[in-house]
């Protein structure tokens, strides 16, 4: 009888473990794959006109692909951000076709940032140029982007092609463990 409260205790330990076990899978997954927002990587800060402008881009390191481009647009003399600007981005480089795309507060998570989605077909040194036009004020900035060759497709998707064979194992081990407590009750 007593061999039994052992068992039956070291069940309920074991099918604990494997449920918080779970839940910290879930919730690793869940924390890495949240990673694509706006910000990113600081490119540069200028100042131009009656702006000082700073450009991140996701992801970090840039590569070739879809990239955002996120803008925080301040007031030179405060330092507070404006938010009633129409903003331009334009990727360029020698010898590839120019990419250009309006970044909005709609397509921001942050709504203190202007972002835009571009694609940049391939690596290389690629100038970056935002125009910014508030009310009579505007603005244009410069920089370069180093971006490097786009990610093989089975590094992108890890976290996609790990998440079954967790969830297999996951499931085996639910399964062992039941029928070790069926077989512990049984004797």
């Amino acid at each position: 009888m007593r061999q039994y409260g052992r068992t039956s205790t070291f069940n309920r330990v074991a099918d604990l473990a494997s449920i918080a076990m779970l839940f910290i899978v879930v919730a690793c997954v869940l924390s890495v794959t949240g990673a694509q927002a706006d910000g990113g990587a600081a490119q540069f800060t200028k100042s131009a006109g009656p702006f000082v402008i700073t450009v991140f881009t996701t992801p970090s390191p840039l590569r070739a692909g879809p990239v955002d481009i996120s803008l925080m647009i301040q007031n030179r003399e405060n330092q507070q951000p404006v938010l009633d600007c129409l903003a331009q981005v334009q990727v360029s480089k020698d010898g590839a076709t120019s990419i250009g795309s309006e970044a909005t507060h709609q397509a921001a998570q942050n709504k203190l940032l202007y972002a835009a989605q571009v694609k940049i077909p391939e690596s290389g040194l690629w100038e970056l140029e935002a125009a910014i036009k508030c009310g009579d004020d505007s603005a244009n900035v410069n920089g370069s982007l180093s971006v490097a060759p786009s990610s093989p497709v089975l590094l992108v998707y890890w976290r996609s092609l790990a998440l079954p064979p967790v969830f297999i194992s996951l499931f085996a081990l639910n399964q062992w463990l039941k029928r070790r407590s069926n077989k512990g009750l049984k004797r």
